[in-house]
């Protein structure tokens, strides 16, 4: 009658040891998730406020654009005509693009930078659309129809691989601005560091005859045609948002196609915030992944365990 006590009591603790240790898997993988889902969460504020895009290349050539075009590990891409910069009598710098990119107008740019055009669209070299940063440098404001007075610059090297410098005063009429999709889109206990600060304007732009979307009328040159360059934003092909093997290799994607592209770092602006964050997210989920397989493979030992022990016991009897 004490041996079956026993061997009951026995049996009790093996059931115990075994419902606490899954009682803890639920506690562990619970906190792990939770943490997990916070950084989702982040993750979707920073994509509101500095857009979905990984990479955005700025300032390069023809032949460049075309060889990123040839990249088949991208998922989006657009690009704009880089026209260099408007100076102000103060020294304030305003990088100056166009409303169209090489072969197609520009459709995609805004949208993944999580940005909307407010006004209209620059139809004309005369006519000028300004970031919020721009527009508050520029002492804009809100005010559609304020006419600014600027330098327009820009440094390139032409066909004989003289450095040479574009210069000239010009005056555009502001039809538009540039906003944030989501005004309030940040949560108050989620924390974003800026990614570089910039300030963008947007006119017509060059144009060339390639271009699909654009009605190009001749002789609207803002800079020689041998000065234009381009900036192009993209977004890689990742699958899924928490796939540890796309996401944590994101910035070393950047700089391979940079590199293939022949690219130097200093014109490579990555979405850094919303790239850091989603690797963080691969490589929670992947440890999460690791830990829940180790905590398995304990519990299965100690199910081996109890029943190995159940059946011994009803030999003994």
């Amino acid at each position: 009658m004490k041996n079956t006590n026993l061997k009951k009591l026995t049996k009790n603790k093996m059931l115990m040891v075994f419902i606490f240790a899954l009682i803890a898997v639920v506690l562990i993988l619970g906190v792990d998730a939770v943490k997990i889902s916070k950084s989702k969460t982040e993750a979707n504020e920073i994509q509101k406020s500095y857009g979905s895009y990984h990479t955005e290349y700025v300032g390069i050539t023809e032949e460049q654009i075309q060889s990123i075009f040839k990249e088949k590990d991208i998922e989006r891409i657009d690009n704009v005509q880089n026209l260099g910069e408007i100076n102000t009598n103060n020294g304030s710098k305003v990088e100056l693009k166009s409303f169209e990119g090489r072969y197609y107008a520009t459709t995609q740019y805004f949208a993944m930078k999580s940005q909307k055009l407010v006004g209209k669209q620059a139809r004309n070299n005369n006519e000028i659309v300004l970031d919020e940063e721009a527009a508050k440098i520029l002492g804009v404001g809100d005010e559609l129809g304020k006419e600014i007075n600027v330098t327009l610059e820009k440094e390139y090297t032409d066909k004989n691989g003289e450095k040479k410098t574009f210069k000239e005063n010009k005056k555009f009429k502001v039809v538009g601005f540039v906003k944030k999709r989501y005004e309030d889109n940040i949560k108050d206990d989620v924390k974003i560091e800026s990614n570089i600060n910039r300030r963008i304007a947007y006119t017509y732009g060059n144009g060339n005859e390639n271009v699909q979307g654009l009605i190009w009328n001749k002789g609207q040159e803002l800079i020689p045609d041998e000065a234009v360059t381009y900036d192009v934003i993209l977004r890689f092909k990742t699958g899924k948002e928490n796939h540890v093997g796309s996401n944590v290799n994101l910035e070393k994607k950047v700089e391979q196609v940079g590199a293939r592209s022949k690219i130097g770092k200093d014109k490579i602006y990555p979405n850094s915030n919303y790239i850091n964050k989603l690797s963080k997210i691969s490589i929670d989920s992947e440890k999460l992944c690791n830990k829940g397989k180790i905590i398995i493979v304990i519990l299965a030992i100690l199910a081996v365990v109890e029943i190995i022990y159940a059946v011994y016991t009803r030999k003994k009897r």
